[in-house]
């Protein structure tokens, strides 16, 4: 059956069962939790035992609520948990599997222990990688020879030995060699262009949360930022050098191999023209005035990068502390995540500070920053808003509803679906063709990180009618429906056991009662039917509570 007339012939019954089955097609906020039986609702009282005790972060919100006469949104059910710590750690939803075990699962500290096995899961390795390549380089490099899947696979490395975030730091900015063997390279490989311009901007964005290239051309306008800041920090990258490297093929042909890139000893600064058509230098001169030698006697890369990891450590830590939060919580507590400064000030500076501070103390131990969040009760909470707190966009008293990014959107489609494995062929190749597909499609500007499922025409007619959703949604042999039609055909109730698996396949949680009746009463009038399975879990993967992380 071919994905047009199943998705637009009212005759197959697809938008009648839509409406059965209360779900909203395309991204829209859900104004209401996802399961809303009396046994969720029994349940979620349950898990509040789960949940460790009130941290220092739950004691300094809730300080902020009680002054802003904010009340908190109850604790997450655990299919909620499930599905959100899932997606922020491993950028995929939990396949059947996984959700099945964690909901069966009795033990009161299965959340702490579900966030300890994800840390230590390829999956959050692989994560990591890929959120922080796009964070560097963007999601297409603009390098013609930048390596982005080295970079990827070298930031993999150092988190799966859960290297301290300084020394991963340290390295990118003063990285050296090939790009091919030392992924870091790739980092600066990618920004030297116009003079190192772009990565002036961002190093001091990307590390310190500090957009001081907004004093590229003129002194900031809020801040005490000069535009000599931004030249003397251009200057550090005075120096730096690549080559590419070529190699003979097997037909005798010269072809590029790789990128050196190497830092040749440098007494050059920076020159640029100030408003008034003067032409001003700088040397390099760190942004608290603290000033190097000018001659060539030192390697610039290396100062600035002891000074961004060593003198400047604090904002270091706040930088990366006030990411990770925002990647969390869908907002910085410095928002947006990488403009610190004083125009724009932080909505809980005390709790700010105090993270960094044990961030710092951790010696810059990731994995323990985001053990730390998501043992909150803050984090845990539904993104269920109250009368009380539907207004509230700044004190966290509810979880967000968080977009999928491109890369989670694809993941989660083929954890769901199986996708992947039915259409067969070359893996890596389907693969990339695919997220390209979804990058061009979904994301609003492709060179940057900030790219998410928004919710466009555009995107809800490739999610409904896409070459992917037709591969994902289809029962050929191999895939997910095909897989799961020919093992309900042994269970005693075949319906209920077609029902479950799908909810749990899409949405990580059992229908409540009225899903499951209007759901199995539908599939019992069309007995084993591939076409019946395929608009039911093209409606479920079209819906709301799909295409959000909440």
């Amino acid at each position: 059956m071919k994905a047009t007339s199943r998705r637009l012939a009212p005759s197959r019954g697809l938008w009648t069962l839509t409406a059965i089955l209360g779900l909203a097609v395309a991204a829209t906020a859900m104004a209401a939790g996802p399961d809303d039986s009396a046994k969720a609702k029994t349940k979620a009282k349950k898990d509040v035992a789960a949940v460790a005790k009130t941290s220092y972060i739950d004691e300094m919100l809730q300080d902020s609520w009680k002054s802003s006469k904010v009340k908190s949104s109850p604790l997450s059910a655990d299919a909620e948990f499930l599905r959100r710590v899932y997606l922020d750690l491993c950028g995929r939803i939990p396949n059947v599997q996984e959700a099945t075990a964690f909901l069966e699962m009795k033990d009161s500290g299965k959340r702490a222990k579900l966030v300890e096995y994800l840390l230590a899961h390829p999956d959050f390795a692989k994560n990591f990688g890929n959120e922080w390549s796009i964070i560097l380089v963007g999601r297409k490099p603009a390098g013609r020879d930048v390596d982005k899947g080295a970079l990827s696979s070298w930031l993999r490395k150092q988190i799966t030995a859960n290297r301290p975030w300084n020394e991963m730091a340290y390295e990118l900015i003063t990285a050296k060699g090939s790009n091919k063997d030392n992924g870091a390279v790739n980092y600066p490989m990618s920004h030297l262009e116009d003079g190192a311009v772009n990565l002036t901007s961002f190093t001091t964005r990307i590390f310190l949360g500090q957009q001081i290239q907004c004093t590229q051309c003129h002194d900031h306008p809020s801040n005490n930022w000069k535009q000599a800041d931004f030249w003397s920090i251009n200057a550090f990258f005075k120096g730096v050098k690549s080559e590419r490297v070529m190699k003979t093929d097997a037909v005798g042909a010269e072809v590029y191999d790789h990128t050196e890139l190497s830092d040749e000893p440098s007494n050059a600064y920076s020159k640029y023209e100030k408003r008034n058509a003067v032409v001003g230098i700088a040397f390099p001169t760190y942004l608290d005035g603290t000033k190097i030698s000018q001659n060539a006697d030192v390697d610039r890369r290396e100062v600035l990068g002891k000074f961004i990891t060593e003198k400047d450590q604090k904002q270091l830590a706040r930088a990366f502390v006030n990411r990770v939060w925002g990647r969390l919580f869908g907002r910085g507590i410095v928002h947006t995540v990488d403009d610190f400064g004083d125009h724009n000030k932080p909505s809980h500076p005390e709790l700010l500070e105090k993270m960094a501070e044990d961030f710092i103390a951790s010696k810059f131990d990731v994995k323990n920053l985001y053990r730390t969040i998501m043992a909150s009760q803050a984090y845990q909470l539904t993104s269920a808003m109250l009368k009380e707190n539907e207004k509230d966009e700044t004190l966290f008293s509810h979880q967000s509803l968080k977009p999928m990014t491109p890369e989670q959107l694809f993941d989660s489609l083929l954890t769901a679906t199986s996708a992947h494995k039915a259409a067969g062929g070359n893996f890596d190749q389907i693969r990339n063709q695919w997220l390209g597909q979804f990058t061009v499609t979904f994301a609003n500007d492709e060179e940057g990180e900030n790219s998410n499922f928004q919710g466009t025409i555009p995107q809800a007619l490739m999610m409904m009618n896409g070459d992917l959703m037709s591969k994902a949604t289809g029962g050929k042999a191999g895939s997910f429906l095909h897989d799961t039609l020919d093992k309900s055909r042994a269970q005693r109730k075949p319906a209920l056991f077609i029902v479950n698996r799908l909810y749990l396949a899409a949405l990580g949680r059992y229908p409540n009662s009225k899903e499951l009746n209007n759901a199995s009463a539908f599939l019992e009038m069309n007995p084993d039917s591939i076409g019946v399975l395929e608009d039911l879990f093209w409606s479920l993967l079209n819906c709301n509570e799909f295409v959000l992380n909440h």
